[in-house]
């Protein structure tokens, strides 16, 4: 009596349960029947007569959504293994859209984004019937009642009628919008000091056609000044007053002093350690105060940036640096001293430019040449970056070029006019190939080579122009057989990466170069083979490269963290 008590206990327990086989189908179909199956009660072996008609219809319903209205299906236990359920399913033809009726009423009817919705409606007539494109559609009219302020907002009427015998289905939508919200009282929780850095950056003002969209760019414009610790920008709408919604701004200042240090490791620098110090608020016109130091083999270095914004905090501001180096890198020993302004104009997905004038007072040896100069160089930079794709971009491209002037008219040591220019291309074919081309041209026009300080020659050579060889080896070589620095630099690369998985691409590469004085010396090339990480922080790359220019042929492992433009 206990063994026959247990048995009866524990037998559902340990009971098969029932598994499905589809067959016939596939793609979407097949991917969409098994979630229904996969949605039911975890049906034991011996609820399979009861469990038959459920399941039937439950592929019925599947099938339904694109469309099919009238399939075969057929429903057998596997007489091999009794919890196995074969389902074979004959899918017919599908159900077509003949007619598609979209009708807006209220302000919505003459809004001119409503109708290039309807223009690129998922579902049309002559379509086989979907019905999650049909859910889409209604989902798309809510959605965008919502970010253009149609607050009231409704669907009167949705329907779908199915004619299986025809082969046909009518679809009936109306939207009732209501009217368009306007922006209304805008309210502040913020330090006055604030509100007046934030003023150039407000868009939206009372009385505007409520757009959720102004909202956000005016919420990560804010962000983006990094002088807030929280940016919160909400509508209220259940205090909306005649068709006018209030919106509250609430800012909240970072701290008064903020610390970071960081360790790293690079090939061309070996080790190194930063420490940052940033004081977000000097005062109420939002300046700014950054203080850095970072060290490594080769070079230490200190700087002081006190940024002023002039109208827009982000796009618009003067930047007051100071700093010192010191440098001893191969055949080059530097103390650099350098004190100057700096006038920004950024603009997003266009030119950034930097017009600048700048003292350095420097102190080197270089080779033979040894020298103590007195430079004030003003010049002028320009940038652009746009890139699209996240973490591993799949198309982008990166410009820069600097001009700049010294000449002993206003009190420098000499005369020159030195430029530099680089430009980098990311494009990718196929999904997963991608090229990455990489040029670079700098010059020193004037007389007096010998006397222009180390900080101003070129040398190349490294993880980011020249792999193959160390860091700012390729130079000129004087009488001592010491690096003098080049008045010309030239640089191309061409890599192709294959992205192979998510997180791993592998890469093949050549560069080629030099820094030279006349260009007699021959081009330095490199090439080699690498692979490609790609971590939360960035892309983490490792390249193995041979300098196949050489006589010896000097191999070089190259480690680098960062955006590839």
């Amino acid at each position: 009596m206990l063994g026959l008590l247990l048995l009866l206990v524990f037998s559902p327990a340990m009971a098969a349960k029932l598994t499905y086989d589809v067959k016939g189908l596939r793609g979407d179909n097949r991917d969409n029947v098994e979630a229904y199956l996969n949605a039911l009660p975890a049906y034991q072996e011996r609820q399979y007569r009861p469990a038959r008609a459920r399941i039937v219809e439950s592929v019925r319903q599947a099938l339904q959504v694109y469309g099919y209205y009238q399939p075969k299906i057929t429903v057998n236990r596997d007489p091999k293994r009794p919890d196995r359920v074969v389902i074979e399913v004959e899918k017919g033809e599908t159900v077509k859209v003949t007619r598609l009726d979209v009708l807006l009423e209220g302000e919505a009817g003459s809004d001119d984004v409503y109708k290039e919705l309807l223009d690129r409606l998922p579902l049309k007539e002559g379509d086989a019937l979907n019905h999650a494109k049909y859910e889409a559609i209604k989902t798309d009219l809510g959605s965008l009642g919502l970010a253009r302020g149609y607050f009231d907002a409704k669907l009167s009427k949705s329907q779908v009628k199915v004619f299986p015998d025809k082969g046909a289905a009518e679809i009936f939508i109306v939207f009732e919008s209501g009217p368009r919200y306007r922006f209304g009282e805008i309210r502040y929780d913020a330090k006055p000091e604030a509100l007046h850095l934030i003023r150039a950056l407000m868009n939206v003002k009372s009385g505007d056609p409520y757009l959720a969209i102004r909202l956000a760019e005016m919420s990560q414009d804010i962000s983006s000044t990094k002088l807030f610790r929280q940016v919160e920008i909400k509508p209220q709408i259940s205090e909306a007053v005649n068709d006018e919604v209030p919106i509250q701004i609430t800012l909240d200042n970072r701290v008064d002093h903020e610390i970071e240090t960081g360790v790293g490791y690079a090939t061309d620098v070996g080790p190194r350690m930063s420490a940052t110090w940033e004081k977000p608020w000097v005062n109420r016109y939002g300046h700014r105060l950054f203080a850095t130091a970072k060290v490594s083999a080769p070079e230490a270095e200190l700087s002081f940036d006190y940024q002023i914004p002039v109208g827009n905090p982000l796009r618009d501001y003067y930047s007051i640096q100071s700093g010192y180096r010191y440098k001893d890198n191969n055949d080059t020993r530097s103390d650099l001293t350098t004190v100057g302004v700096n006038r920004w104009t950024l603009r997003p997905e266009s030119w950034d430019r930097d017009v600048f004038i700048r003292l350095e007072k420097e102190i080197y040896t270089q080779g033979l040449d040894e020298g103590n100069s007195l430079l004030l160089i003003p010049g002028v930079s320009w940038s652009r970056l746009r890139v699209r794709g996240g973490l591993v971009p799949e198309w982008g491209d990166h410009q820069q070029l600097t001009l700049e002037f010294s000449d002993p008219t206003w009190g420098s040591d000499i005369s020159f006019v030195r430029v530099w220019g680089r430009s980098k291309w990311l494009r990718t074919l196929w999904d997963n190939h991608r090229f990455l081309i990489r040029a670079e041209q700098g010059a020193i026009i004037g007389d007096s080579f010998s006397l222009v300080p180390p900080s101003l020659r070129f040398f190349t050579g490294g993880d980011q122009t020249l792999r193959g060889f160390g860091y700012e080896t390729v130079s000129p070589i004087g009488p001592d057989g010491k690096l003098t620095g080049g008045r010309y630099s030239s640089v191309a690369s061409l890599e192709y990466n294959y992205r192979f998985s998510e997180k791993w691409l592998g890469a093949l590469f050549v560069d080629g170069g030099t820094a030279t004085v006349d260009y007699s010396e021959p081009v330095k090339i490199g090439t080699g083979v690498g692979v490609r990480w790609v971590t939360p922080i960035g892309q983490v790359r490792l390249d193995l490269a041979v300098g196949i220019s050489e006589d010896d042929k000097p191999l070089r492992l190259h480690f680098a963290l960062g955006p590839e433009l």
